[in-house]
């Protein structure tokens, strides 16, 4: 598989700081340790103190600190790690709900599909090349078989149209029939069926097709950062937020990588 880098994406991380420490008061002693001050991490005695005695970069380099100068920053504003981010995507998508699944012919950026009802929560996703994909060759319906009929370039491409952002059609151009067909089901599996199967899973599967863009991350890591994509995956995921099971580091990594925006950019579920 042709492996292409891709820009890692960034989070920002802003400090609101605390209601119940009242911002320093700029005053004629020390105006710089006023402004210092300002994101509130630092009582304001704390914040004169450390100004004088150490200078202004220490001082700038506690408030860059992930849980403020003294420890107590809020909950909100400490780095996730992957438990709390799967919990809260659950959590999240299981607020918004979801609309009863319509069975039948679905659409992608890159073709057609088709919703079956499937034994579980989930829809059963499928395509065929007579009607959907001429031209397409044989193609299976599992993670493994869709993933691997892709190039690297093209699976970041798919997550995003997920999101509900416009494909690059440059890139759209370059898939074969094939390819088309794998991407429009990878597509329908993650609007249609995993959401069902476990509310917030779409999102780390988003997260693990954008890793496969990386050009040392191989198609065969792609069911270890998405557990969901392995037999009884769901059942996992329900059970680490139980804490009857850990999550493994590269299933902990994806979700640690993914956005920590609510909706992630997505558009619809």
């Amino acid at each position: 598989m042709h492996r292409h880098g891709r820009s890692p994406e960034s989070e920002a991380d802003p400090r609101a700081g605390h209601p119940h420490r009242p911002l320093l008061r700029p005053h004629e002693d020390g105006p710089q340790a006023a402004r210092l001050a300002a994101g509130g991490q630092l009582t304001p005695d704390a914040a004169m103190s450390l100004q004088r005695t150490a200078g202004n970069a220490a001082f700038v380099a506690v408030q860059r600190m992930p849980q403020g100068g003294n420890g107590e920053g809020p909950a909100e504003e400490k780095p996730m790690d992957g438990l709390s981010r799967l919990r809260r995507a659950n959590e999240r998508a299981g607020k918004r709900g979801q609309t009863a699944p319509v069975y039948g012919p679905g659409q992608s950026p890159f073709g057609p599909y088709t919703v079956n009802k499937g034994r579980g929560a989930g829809p059963y996703i499928t395509s065929n090349k007579k009607t959907q994909h001429p031209g397409s060759e044989d193609l299976g319906t599992t993670y493994n078989e869709l993933v691997r009929a892709l190039d690297a370039e093209h699976l970041p491409v798919v997550s995003a149209a997920a999101r509900g952002e416009e494909p690059d059609q440059d890139i759209v151009g370059t898939m074969s029939a094939t390819q088309r067909r794998a991407a429009a089901m990878l597509y329908g599996v993650m609007k249609e069926s995993e959401e069902r199967r476990f509310p917030g899973a779409g999102k780390a599967m988003r997260g693990a097709l954008t890793k496969q863009g990386d050009p040392y991350h191989e198609a065969e890591e792609f069911d270890e950062d998405f557990p969901m994509a392995k037999e009884k995956g769901a059942q996992y995921y329900r059970e680490v937020l139980a804490g009857k099971k850990q999550l493994s580091d590269k299933a902990r990594k994806n979700l640690e990588d993914m956005s920590s925006s609510s909706s992630d950019g997505e558009k619809s579920s």
